[in-house]
């Protein structure tokens, strides 16, 4: 009986292909890890689903590894490893949260309430058709953003669909066409959710005062809160204690707060 391979050596050996039994293990073991960390993070049950996802995610970032080199031990390896899956659920965390915002509805200037994924799904969709340049506007640029926070394969899946026109048909070669489609859905969620946070995590000083100065339309409760987590930085537990409301309600005002700025950005944008 074989002695039981190292994290590091079936590292090694998938790099050749050449069994796919090895890939499966590593795999396996990559899963497991993603287990034992969701497990013991708040709220890790909610992506426990998305397993598969994260081992891919982990995947690609120890291919990256082995792009730029490893000239590690099995202890610096595993170390490794373990910061990667941790990554690739954190993400995933983050993921569910934006993702689980686009069901918040906004009301749009005309009186009629949407969920704020219909909102992000209009301005996002027209751009990826193959005759766009997302090179030559501003949210076009985001979106390519966007596009580099997904997974290979989803990234891949909807250049080929969107940008390139591919039918469903050809992309579904080897597959189900049905799994194909379900696919391109769950691709295009992750788009809008990472279309979104990149309005609320931008780094850019323009786009950061951009947004500072449309939320100064907000009022009331939903300004305060909003400033807060803004400008000042402040956790969800300060902002609650501030305004004297439980930390759920708190989370609540500001999901509402985000949604509104979304609305006024967008419609800006079209103006």
């Amino acid at each position: 009986m074989s002695a039981r391979r190292s994290e590091l050596e079936l590292f090694r050996a998938i790099a050749s292909a050449a069994n796919p039994a090895d890939l499966a293990e590593f795999a396996d073991r990559l899963r497991r890890c993603a287990h034992w960390v969701l497990r013991r993070m708040a709220g890790g049950h909610t992506v426990a689903g998305e397993a598969d996802d994260i081992v891919s995610d982990a995947l690609l970032r120890l291919e990256q590894l082995r792009e730029r080199g490893f000239s590690g031990g099995e202890r610096e390896f595993r170390s490794y490893l373990y910061k990667v899956v941790v990554s690739a659920c954190v993400e995933a965390m983050n993921h569910r949260r934006w993702a689980a915002s686009l069901d918040a509805p906004v009301t749009l200037p005309d009186g009629e309430e949407r969920p704020l994924g219909e909102v992000v799904k209009g301005m996002v969709d027209p751009m990826l058709g193959p005759d766009h340049a997302l090179a030559q506007e501003e949210e076009g640029q985001r979106i390519r953003r966007a596009l580099d926070r997904l997974d290979a394969r989803c990234r891949e899946l909807l250049r080929r669909f969107h940008m390139e026109g591919t039918p469903i048909r050809e992309l579904a070669r080897g597959t189900r066409i049905n799994t194909i489609e379900v696919t391109l859905t769950r691709c295009r969620q992750r788009l809008y959710a990472a279309f979104l946070s990149l309005y609320v995590e931008a780094g850019d000083p323009r786009w950061r005062a951009r947004v500072a100065e449309v939320a100064t339309r907000l009022s009331g409760e939903l300004a305060k809160v909003f400033r807060a987590w803004w400008l000042d930085n402040r956790s969800v537990l300060a902002i609650s204690r501030e305004i004297g409301r439980e930390p759920a309600e708190a989370r609540a005002l500001l999901g509402r707060a985000k949604a509104e700025v979304w609305r006024l950005l967008s419609e800006t944008a079209r103006s």
